[in-house]
Formats: C-alpha cells, sequence, structure tokens
C-alpha cells in the first residue's frame, strides 16, 4: 500500500537491508540460490551499492537520467522477489522543490532469484544483466522521461504538491 512507504527512503523499503533486518529471511535467500549464507550477504550488499550508484546518477541529472536497479525485495508475507525499481529525481516547477520518485516492479517471472544473485558476483555479469533488460528498461525510461509520457510527471508533480503541501501547512 503507498500509506506504507510515501515519505520513506528507498533503503527502509527495498532490498539487503530489509531483508537483513527480517528473521530467517537471509537464510531464506540463501536456500533460494543455493549459496552459502556468507555469499548471500556478500551478495545483497553488492545489489545495495549498485541501487545507491543507480541514485547517485539519477541525482547528479534530476529529470534527464532514471536511475535503474534490480534486487532482492521482499513482499509483507515474506516472499522473496526480483525488484526492477526505476528512480527518477524532478523539480516541481511552481516552487522549484526537488523530489524522487521510485517504481517498482516484481520481475521475478523474467529474471528469477538464482539468476539474480548469480548476476550479483561481479559488474560485469550484473551489467549484462541489466542489458539484457534493456527494450522493457528503455520503454519504461521513455515514459519517465516524457517521451509519451508526459501525463506522467504532470501527475507526479500534482502529486509531489499535494504532499509537500500537507508536509508545510
Amino acid at each position: 500500500l503507498a500509506a506504507d512507504i510515501v515519505g520513506k527512503k528507498c533503503r527502509e523499503v527495498i532490498g539487503g537491508p530489509v531483508i537483513k533486518a527480517k528473521s530467517g529471511a537471509l537464510a531464506q535467500l540463501a536456500s533460494k540460490a543455493g549459496v552459502s549464507l556468507q555469499e548471500a550477504d556478500a551478495r545483497l550488499g553488492f545489489l545495495t551499492a549498485k541501487a545507491a550508484e543507480a541514485c547517485r546518477v539519477m541525482m547528479a541529472n534530476p529529470g534527464m537520467r532514471v536511475g535503474v536497479s534490480i534486487l532482492v525485495n521482499m513482499k509483507k508475507n515474506g516472499v522473496l522477489f526480483v525488484n526492477e525499481c526505476l528512480l527518477l529525481s524532478l523539480k516541481l516547477p511552481a516552487v522549484n522543490w526537488s523530489y524522487c520518485v521510485g517504481f517498482q516492479r516484481d520481475i521475478s517471472k523474467e529474471v528469477p532469484l538464482h539468476a539474480l544473485l548469480s548476476a550479483a558476483s561481479s559488474d560485469s555479469a550484473y551489467s549484462l544483466l541489466i542489458s539484457r533488460r534493456g527494450a522493457a528498461l528503455d520503454a519504461r525510461r521513455s515514459t519517465l522521461l516524457g517521451v509519451g509520457g508526459e501525463n506522467v510527471v504532470r501527475c507526479l508533480h500534482e502529486k509531489a504538491l499535494n504532499v509537500f503541501s500537507q508536509d508545510i501547512w
């Protein structure tokens, strides 16, 4: 639900830190991926670092670059899944306020958990995974950056103004 995530930092709701905080989740991940606990922990750390890198790229180019990361996430019921996360930094034109929006999508059917953990072993393997997702990612990036998605950005600005105005008043 949106109420569960609005206003929270990404690291509080997705990825490695969330999985490490849940009892037994890391062991579940290691079992599903066929790796040791230590290896699962290391690969979660790798994926978390890649997500942070995607955030830095996005923040350095507001409104022009979409940050992309693929990581492990956990549903409320404890089920692990592969999460494609797209991040966009925008400025609300009327007041020049910056804000970030994240879009998550379960892509477990397209990228199995074991395949993601395998790709989380090196920069080249992870980059290959991202490049194989190219067409699907390009379509979503184009929509977010306005190519056929002007209504998406306008809607985001309106929602951001509503959220910001509630925080200030």
